[in-house]
């Protein structure tokens, strides 16, 4: 498998494409066969609504995946009447900004829990520490079956009010029915940091950049 010169080699290797950086990497050879995989390794796959996650596991070859991320990126400019899109250097900063903070045993940071809600919804405005209960996986002694138990865990809650999220964003929560204020805590581990809860919260959230 072809690496990049003088550079680490990244899994989402999508050098062929128009837009490499946008998709996580730098330039890079790719054989057709790995489009589909290359389009939702990277950080990009944050911004991917359900249906698009599975139309990128039928494309075939270069030409599908390059139309496909032409269409990709098109629904997501938030001023089609200018010549460049504003949303690809505001998504490169924050992948880059992710990389550099919130790296984990090995993975990059913008591939991680925090990554994806810095990429989705910008850094938080207010950060709150504490202590919680939370589910944790302990391996049964002896070889029997492990256990969910609870366990206290430092908590990391990023917190964001309707008036700093886009408009968007702040109307599908409105209809969720979610508060003037929102928060996504994180399970601080030894090892690695995971949203406790939110998911609905970041799954609006790139809804909310697709232009319909």
């Amino acid at each position: 498998m072809p690496r990049r010169r003088g550079a680490a080699w990244c899994p989402a290797f999508v050098g062929w494409l128009v837009l490499p950086l946008a998709w996580g990497c730098g330039s890079v050879e790719s054989r057709p066969e790995e489009a589909h995989v290359a389009l939702a390794d990277g950080p990009a796959r944050w911004l991917m609504l359900p249906e698009e996650v599975r139309q990128v596991y039928r494309l075939h070859g270069v030409q599908e995946a390059a139309a496909f991320q032409e269409s990709f990126w098109k629904r997501r400019d938030p001023n089609p009447a200018t010549p460049a899109n504003e949303l690809i250097p505001v998504f490169n900063q924050r992948v880059e900004a992710a990389d550099a903070l919130y790296g984990e045993r090995g993975v990059r940071g913008s591939l991680t829990d925090r990554g994806r809600a810095l990429i989705l919804l910008g850094p938080p405005p207010i950060l709150r520490y504490g202590q919680r209960r939370a589910p944790a996986w302990e391996p049964g002694p002896g070889g029997r079956t492990p256990d969910v138990r609870t366990r206290t865990v430092t908590v990391e809650t990023w917190v964001y009010r309707a008036p700093e999220l886009s408009p968007g964003l702040a109307a599908l929560l409105a209809k969720e029915g979610m508060g003037e204020e929102i928060e996504l805590p994180f399970a601080v581990e030894s090892d690695r940091t995971r949203l406790v809860s939110g998911e609905k919260i970041l799954e609006l959230a790139a809804r909310a950049l697709v232009r319909e």
